[in-house]
């Protein structure tokens, strides 16, 4: 019996070690972005606090806390200028947000939501500079099926600020365009639609990703990424709109860990009139 307990201990500490569990998450993202008529600076500094350990073990590092399903409480800021290349003028963008998923306890069913503020300046040369302020929210109510397949539905307004977590992952060109495009001239708030599925498929495991928003148009977005390693994906993705004349934006990344607590980053989105390249870290502790 004491040898069991004895090789039971080795064992588990064996794996605590191998799994590299982690309750804090950092990420910083740049991107660039080259407009027809102008050009654009963004960076985004983000940060989640996992209410308990998430394991990482054999499943890709990226997913770990999805496939553990880690309840966690963040936020963001993120900064963009835009800038047109005649020099008339500017838009500055500040945006700051919190976010929380909460995956209920003995239970298939998740929740999340999010308040963000965006401070919008305008600047025309020879006329000054103006400010706006707006605030945005989103709520989201989710069931997990079976395991690693997540659908949600919810509702979000977008119409005057921009979800600084959102704009890290997705890029800061794409998300203006679809709350643009979604909230209309009307202001509208948007139904969303969310579905994501973590598996493993011929060997590899797979992360299918897609979302929708309903307003005054119906923007959607269809994501993938293949697992090389635990350590290692690539993917890409595709996004368009129902609005006339909508032109489509196609998505390019690729990430590495380099250890189980740094990872490195890069991307690439084009579309008619811009293209953007980014790069971004990951940190956790």
């Amino acid at each position: 019996m004491k040898k069991f307990t004895l090789i039971a201990a080795l064992i588990g500490a064996s794996l605590s070690i191998t799994s590299h569990a982690y309750q804090f998450e950092a990420n910083g993202s740049y991107e660039y972005a080259n407009l027809d008529d102008g050009k654009g600076n963004s960076g985004v500094i983000t940060g989640k606090y996992y209410f308990n350990p998430v394991q990482t073990r054999q499943a890709p590092l990226a997913e770990a806390a999805f496939l553990n399903k880690a309840s966690n409480l963040g936020g963001g800021y993120a900064y963009s200028k835009l800038k047109d290349d005649e020099g008339f003028g500017d838009l500055q963008f500040n945006i700051l947000g919190v976010q929380g998923e909460f995956y209920i306890p003995d239970s298939q069913f998740y929740l999340s939501g999010a308040l963000h503020r965006t401070n919008l300046k305008t600047t025309i040369k020879g006329m000054g500079s103006d400010s706006h302020k707006g605030d945005g929210y989103s709520l989201e109510a989710g069931f997990l099926p079976i395991h690693g397949l997540l659908l949600a539905v919810g509702v979000a307004d977008l119409s005057d600020s921009l979800n600084p977590v959102q704009v890290a992952q997705y890029g800061f060109i794409n998300n203006l365009s679809n709350a643009a495009l979604v909230s209309g001239d009307n202001n509208d708030t948007a139904v969303s639609l969310r579905a994501k599925y973590v598996s493993q498929i011929g060997g590899y495991y797979t992360n299918l990703e897609a979302l929708s928003y309903i307003g005054d148009e119906t923007s959607y977005r269809l994501g993938a990424d293949l697992y090389l390693d635990p350590t290692l994906s690539i993917g890409l993705s595709f996004a368009d709109s129902t609005a006339k004349d909508s032109d489509s934006v196609f998505n390019l990344r690729a990430q590495k860990f380099i250890t189980p607590q740094f990872a490195l980053g890069v991307g690439y989105s084009t579309t008619d009139g811009a293209d953007a390249y980014g790069l971004n870290g990951t940190l956790r502790f």
